[in-house]
């Protein structure tokens, strides 16, 4: 990158709701300007980030695609002037997109056009949709295509209709990338054997280190947060609640939920949705915390969010185990059962977390913001020379 030049941030997704994509997007523009970089985010509703150091443009909205609430900016061409203008008009030296849609492959059709490396976030490359739904696929086709002007390239075929369609749209964008950026190693290699090309393992950024003590004596807290989404599989974490309170009783073992609705359940408390503060102050009081999706995640940013706070993951996905290393807790199986019984053995012996505590604060420390900034940089210049 030349000294003094910006980075340009490109996202589809509309930043008034931060899901997981939305939060790893605003995390990597505020690390960059933390870091001294000059950082310009291309997204809609782009207003709503009031970052220090980041200059925010927001394309027009024409309305908003429905089932995916995904805003609709027209088509990649359209929007190409405007993608221009910016990275004319703030002397931009790297694209970074984090979507899929016409926004990312404008974003991609100028850079190859004006010689800026432009590299490829790759938030998740498992869509999952209802096999029901596979008869929607050939529209789904239709419209990524009418959206981006992406006609050719690879097709993904390891699954039913409709999810190959969702992860071919991915492959198409990567694939005209000069760089795909994956946040675990796992989902790396997935879309190497799909054919994306050049693709790197490089993880979101995690907030500055904010460990703090557990809380002595008391009963286990443990925490979910995530969507209430089928893929994130809610249930399994509360019936293995209620296995857990049926051998020890609702004393010995809590969970918070974030997110969703309250149901009865003991030894559980439903928080719905609560911001980010909250998260933070919600995962302070927990010992560990819990993700129980299965094949779908690629790098949750709620355990980057444990680790930055001492608190390692519980995992019911072997994969998630293996990638998160010393920081996770993996289940013996990936459903309720296996979840309560590693529940009720750090119940018995809370010394078990102590080595992935540690774990877990390593992990994050790795990828705070000057490392990630001084790794993305490096990725750039490979590009640029």
């Amino acid at each position: 990158m030349r000294t003094g030049s910006a980075v340009l941030l490109v996202c589809d997704y509309s930043l008034k709701y931060l899901g997981g994509a939305q939060t790893a997007f605003v995390r990597q523009a505020e690390a960059l300007a933390s870091e001294g970089v000059p950082v310009v985010v291309l997204a809609p509703d782009a207003d709503a980030l009031t970052a220090d150091g980041v200059v925010t443009v927001a394309p027009p909205r024409r309305g908003t695609i429905p089932v995916l609430d995904l805003p609709l900016l027209g088509r990649a061409g359209d929007l190409e002037p405007l993608v221009a203008a910016t990275v004319r008009r703030h002397d931009v030296s790297a694209i970074v997109v984090h979507s899929e849609f016409a926004l990312a492959s404008a974003a991609l059709a100028v850079g190859k056009r004006l010689g800026i490396p432009v590299l490829h976030t790759v938030h998740t490359f498992f869509w999952r949709a209802p096999a029901a739904l596979a008869p929607f696929a050939p529209l789904v086709s239709r419209v990524h295509s009418a959206l981006t002007g992406i006609r050719d390239g690879d097709r993904y075929s390891g699954s039913h209709p409709l999810n190959n369609a969702l992860r071919t749209m991915t492959l198409r964008i990567a694939q005209r990338a000069d760089i795909v950026l994956s946040p675990s190693r796992h989902q790396a290699e997935a879309l190497r054997q799909a054919g994306a090309g050049r693709v790197e393992a490089f993880s979101n950024v995690a907030q500055p280190l904010q460990a703090t003590d557990p809380a002595k004596g008391g009963p286990l807290r443990l925490l979910w947060v995530a969507r209430f989404a089928p893929e994130k599989r809610v249930e399994v974490a509360l019936d293995a609640m209620r296995a857990v309170v049926a051998r020890v009783g609702s004393d010995r073992v809590h969970l918070d939920v974030a997110g969703g609705t309250h149901r009865p359940v003991a030894g559980v408390t439903f928080h719905g949705p609560v911001p980010g503060e909250r998260v933070a102050a919600l995962m302070d009081a927990a010992d560990a915390a819990l993700i129980t999706s299965l094949g779908f995640d690629n790098q949750p940013m709620v355990a980057l969010e444990a680790f930055a706070h001492g608190r390692p993951v519980i995992v019911s996905d072997p994969v998630l185990a293996t990638e998160f290393g010393d920081a996770a807790l993996g289940t013996s199986t990936p459903d309720a059962a296996g979840l309560a019984e590693l529940i009720l053995h750090l119940e018995a012996d809370r010394s078990l977390l102590d080595a992935p505590r540690a774990g877990a604060l390593a992990y994050a420390g790795d990828r705070v913001a000057a490392a990630h900034v001084a790794r993305l940089k490096e990725l750039i210049a490979s590009v640029e020379t």
